[in-house]
């Protein structure tokens, strides 16, 4: 499950952030706030993924 603000939806599209989870899940809320904030990144960006 993914939780995050708009500053990342924003930022990035859908398939991007599918694609950045499901590639690299260990590290995918460090890589999702870096690729937004590349992409502009100017609103706040939080995020939040549980894996059960």
């Amino acid at each position: 499950m993914l939780m995050c603000s708009d500053g990342l939806t924003n930022m990035l599209t859908e398939e991007t952030i599918y694609n950045i989870v499901q590639s690299e899940p260990e590290t995918a809320c460090e890589n999702l706030v870096k690729k937004a904030n590349e992409n502009g990144g100017y609103d706040n960006i939080s995020v939040i993924l549980i894996k059960n």
